[in-house]
């Protein structure tokens, strides 16, 4: 559907004055000039109401108009049709506890293999695993509202469930192991689980689904939630759909930090299955990055909802048409003067 108007609509009076003087210079008598004899014109009478001056007067009088329709500024309202897209309301929930720092090489490399890896930043800890294939989900999930949160002692909601998939993803990219002391890096499942749900519920009005991403069983006590589970069955309650993603290899390789402080690197993966049983999501174990790519393709094909977009609608401006037009108008008037209808001066 396609209605116009006028930025400026009081120009347009301009054209009541303007057709008044066309009008008059139309009818008015033409200048005259005396000559010695008339034997060598026609006898035919002169025509009085549409001569050579009455079509130059039409060009020029309507070239006038466009340029005063111009200065009105019209515009043309664009009205998309709503549609329907496939679409959920998805939060990430990511691990943030010290055993992200780990490394998942896998068996075939050794020792000094790995360490030069490392070195070269040709593999990545587990974090920034996770880092990378989040941005490529998020890239993904085209006009999904997407939110971030990331937990370690504490739960943090990071971005609120969003369709700006370019803020989210600066945001993830700032994901650095130094965002948290070691102390503040345990693993509250429990925690990451029920701030999601209150991410979810207040953002979210489509399915609700949320990514749990982990390489750790739970190590802290919550305040609120005693166990994920319980945590897991608020979701339950609140229809929030919990895939659960356990990354890490049995045998991963530790820092020299993480080494020393002798950091669990196992996982509890009945917990998780029950936690995404619980929800009606599903469990994934991931021990490479690879495998991890492959998890998220999974979870990108699961979840697909459909969403009604709202309709855009935006003003066009439609005045460098005319004035184009009035500019050629004028133009032609221009050039006829001067050739095929030329006046004497």
């Amino acid at each position: 559907m396609t209605d116009f108007t006028f930025a400026n609509p009081h120009f347009l009076w301009l054209i009541i004055p303007l057709i008044g003087g066309i009008i008059w210079r139309w009818l008015s008598t033409p200048a005259s000039i005396a000559v010695s004899s008339t034997r060598h014109y026609t006898s035919r009478p002169p025509a009085k109401y549409f001569t050579n001056r009455h079509i130059l007067l039409l060009l020029e009088g309507l070239a006038a108009i466009a340029f005063i329709i111009a200065l009105a500024r019209p515009q043309a309202d664009i009205e998309i049709v709503p549609t329907t897209k496939e679409g959920t309301d998805i939060v990430l929930i990511l691990d943030y506890s010290n055993s992200m720092d780990a490394y998942d090489p896998g068996p075939t490399m050794t020792t000094p293999e790995i360490k030069r890896a490392i070195r070269e930043r040709r593999i990545k800890d587990r974090l920034g695993v996770a880092r990378d294939q989040i941005i490529r989900f998020i890239k993904r999930r085209k006009g999904d509202r997407i939110g971030l949160v990331i937990f370690g002692v504490d739960a943090y909601p990071s971005v609120a469930p969003t369709v700006d998939h370019d803020y989210i993803i600066s945001f993830v990219n700032q994901l650095e192991n130094s965002l948290l002391t070691m102390a503040e890096r345990g693993t509250n499942l429990a925690a990451g689980i029920s701030t999601g749900v209150s991410m979810i519920k207040e953002h979210a009005d489509n399915r609700r689904t949320m990514v749990l991403i982990t390489d750790g069983d739970h190590t802290v006590e919550d305040e609120v939630y005693a166990t994920p589970l319980d945590a897991a069955k608020a979701a339950q309650q609140e229809n929030v759909v919990i895939h659960t993603v356990g990354i890490g290899d049995d045998n991963p390789y530790l820092p020299d930090h993480l080494a020393r402080m002798g950091a669990p690197v196992g996982f509890d993966t009945l917990n998780l299955q029950k936690i995404a049983g619980l929800t009606g999501g599903q469990f994934f174990r991931v021990r490479d990055n690879a495998g991890f790519e492959q998890v998220m393709n999974t979870i990108d094909s699961l979840e697909k909802t459909s969403r009604q977009q709202q309709a855009i609608v935006y003003l066009r401006d439609l005045y460098p048409r005319i004035l184009l037009a009035g500019t050629f108008l004028l133009a032609l008037a221009f050039i006829l003067r001067h050739t095929f209808l030329r006046e004497f001066a």
